[in-house]
Formats: C-alpha cells, structure tokens, sequence
C-alpha cells in the first residue's frame, strides 16, 4: 500500500465519488491511505461518504459539490485543490441517457457532452500537464464496455465513452515516459444508481460489485492501456468483438438491449 500512495501523493481526486463506482474508488483509495477528494453534483451524498470514510479509515476526506455540465467547472477546481499533493484523478461522473436518439431533447444531449466529454477532456489536460510537468501522477477515465460498438437505445452515451477510451489509451501512450500512468476502464453491468436509469430487466444479466470494478482498475493502473472490467466481460466481449463482423456485434447489442429495456 505504501508504494501506491508515495507514486500517486495524498489526495485522489474522484468525480462522481458520491455512489457507485466512483464511491467504489474513494474507499478504495482510503484503504491505501489516500485521501478522496470527492466531486459531485449531490452534495448532501457526498458528505455521507465524506464522513464515513473519515471516521472508518481517518483519511482527509473532502467535498466539492459541483456540476461538470458548466463549462468553468475546472476554475473551481483549480480553486480547491490549491496546495495539495494530488497524484491520482479519477473520471467517473457520467450522464446516461437511454431512449431512442430523437425521443430525447438536445438539452438532455448537451449535458451528457459536457460531462462525459467535454469534462474528461478538461480534467486529462489540466492534471495531464501537471502530472507530466512532476514526472509522477495517474488519470483513470472511466468508460464503458458499450464503447466497443453502437448500442441501441444508449447510443449516444455509448459514444462519449468510445471518446472517453480512445483518449485514455492515446494518453496511455504519450505520457507513459513522463511517469504518468493513464487507464481507460470499461465496466460492464455494475451494482450502481446509473444501472437502474430507464428500469431494466437485469434477470439473468451478470453485474459486478462496484467495489470489484474499483479494485481492478486500481491494480491495473500502470500496466495497460485499457482494462474491460471481470474476466467474465472480457471474454463475452472478445467474442463479440473479434470473432464476430461490427455489423453483428451491433446487431447482437441491440437485440440485448431492446429486450432489457421492454422495448421488443
């Protein structure tokens, strides 16, 4: 544990750490000694966990309650992260829409850009360049394993984390010889309040805890590119991409996801 907190500082700052696999992350982070900084938009969660993490694992748990969808939203991060020692970002803060394209409003459209886009752009620069400029750091953009091909019906957010995995890996590549480890992660089906948006039919799907997806990444961290999160997905997801043509796989997805979603 010592070694992961001396190569990425104090504090980890972690967006969307109020649930879910950004939740996951900040215990996580707190069990190797490091101290969570936790961004979102949920302040009233974000405290819970903030001072449940502080009175379990006595870490300097902090709170920032912000919306990533604003675009000065890194002004203000700039602002509280001010004289701390982080080495370690972490992605997580998404908007997932699910519907057909056109059933959703372009102002519904927008803010998933901004958060799952435009603010993982954002976040790899600023901390990218300071992490490069000390030649320690880690960035982990959370994606998704619906990045691999079009998925109906979450096609839009599908395509903010394809970005989100092929800046991750291009990163991987450019700042590894600055000392800077970069991970894009795709979870699969995990145990998160996002799973639940649009009430699907999870009856024989296979989700994973958020804590497991979290400790994958964690582990993974330094040593690849990319990680698709359980040895499960990773299989289901190297047949459906190598072994079958895009058209297949796209089709295959959607079939899935239509019936997930009642949509058959």
């Amino acid at each position: 544990m010592p070694d992961f907190k001396s190569k990425y500082g104090s504090y980890a700052l972690i967006t969307g750490a109020a649930s879910g696999i950004g939740r996951a992350f900040a215990e996580d982070l707190a069990v190797r000694g490091i101290a969570p900084i936790i961004v979102d938009i949920n302040s009233e969660d974000a405290k819970r966990v903030a001072e449940e993490l502080k009175e379990k694992y006595q870490v300097d748990a902090r709170v920032l309650a912000l919306d990533l969808s604003k675009p000065e939203f890194m002004q203000a991060i700039e602002k509280f992260i001010q004289g701390l020692d982080i080495g370690l970002v972490i992605h997580c803060a998404a908007v997932s829409l699910v519907d057909e394209y056109l059933n959703l409003p372009l102002e519904k459209h927008r803010a998933l850009v901004g958060v799952n886009v435009s603010a993982s752009m954002e976040l790899a620069y600023y901390f990218g360049s300071q992490f490069k400029a000390r030649k320690r750091g880690g960035i982990i953009l959370v994606s998704s394993a619906s990045a691999m091909q079009g998925s109906a019906l979450v096609q839009h957010y599908a395509a903010s984390k394809a970005y989100i995995l092929t800046l991750a890996e291009g990163l991987w590549y450019e700042l590894r010889s600055h000392g800077v480890d970069v991970l894009g992660l795709m979870p699969g089906s995990t145990e998160t309040p996002a799973i639940h948006v649009g009430d699907p039919d999870l009856s024989g799907a296979y989700v994973m805890p958020a804590a497991d997806v979290a400790r994958e990444a964690l582990n993974a961290l330094g040593k690849q590119p990319s990680l698709i999160s359980g040895a499960r997905n990773r299989r289901d997801f190297f047949l459906l991409t190598r072994l079958l043509s895009r058209k297949q796989a796209v089709e295959i997805v959607g079939d899935r996801l239509m019936k997930m979603y009642r949509r058959t």
